[in-house]
């Protein structure tokens, strides 16, 4: 739409080849993640699939074959790092290439809009991925129908089959990792939009 185009592209007077509208003004001032004290804050969930990967900078928003390029992390304030810095160079690569190629094939920042999607993450997008799309998420009933719901989108082989996956809040590696970090590492996770600034 024309308001999403304005939000997005407006361009600024003040720094030419830079764009200001709302929302790339609330991106270069958001954080994929970020850690205040012993709290984690993140869009989506922090789960086994999660927890450490980074995307790389090439990773295209698409429906892939097979699960994009990308590379695990040791410790999370690495891990939060990496993912602010793939913020950082995605705003920068849209800034310089913020129209579609000729074939309208690719564009500048696509990492980022990948990184929001489920199905061109492979399911692993902290950004989209959740604990729960409704119901109690911590009965052993849920824990098998995530079970059954991540088996089915690993066979199947269908980056839309991860849609129908939830993460599991209860993960016992998952927590390990979490406070493994300085200080006695992270004890909380919330999966709410936040601002670094």
């Amino acid at each position: 739409s024309n308001y999403l185009r304005h939000a997005f592209s407006e361009p600024s007077r003040n720094l030419p080849g830079t764009f200001a509208g709302a929302m790339s003004n609330y991106l270069r001032h958001a954080c994929v993640a970020a850690v205040f004290g012993q709290t984690l804050f993140a869009h989506g969930a922090v789960d086994a699939r999660t927890a450490g990967y980074v995307p790389d900078d090439s990773t295209r928003f698409c429906l892939p074959a097979a699960p994009q390029a990308g590379r695990m992390v040791d410790s999370v304030s690495e891990w939060v790092d990496a993912l602010n810095g793939l913020l950082e160079r995605g705003l920068a690569d849209h800034a310089a290439r913020p129209e579609w190629d000729a074939e309208r094939a690719t564009r500048g920042g696509e990492v980022l809009l990948a990184l929001q999607n489920r199905d061109a993450m492979w399911g692993r997008s902290i950004v989209s991925n959740s604990y729960a799309d409704g119901g109690c998420i911590t009965t052993e009933s849920a824990a098998c129908v995530r079970e059954a719901a991540l088996a089915d989108a690993e066979a199947r082989a269908d980056p839309s089959a991860f849609a129908a996956v939830a993460s599991d809040p209860l993960d016992a590696g998952v927590a390990a990792w979490l406070r493994s970090g300085d200080e006695g590492g992270v004890n909380s996770v919330s999966s709410h939009p936040h601002c670094c600034e």
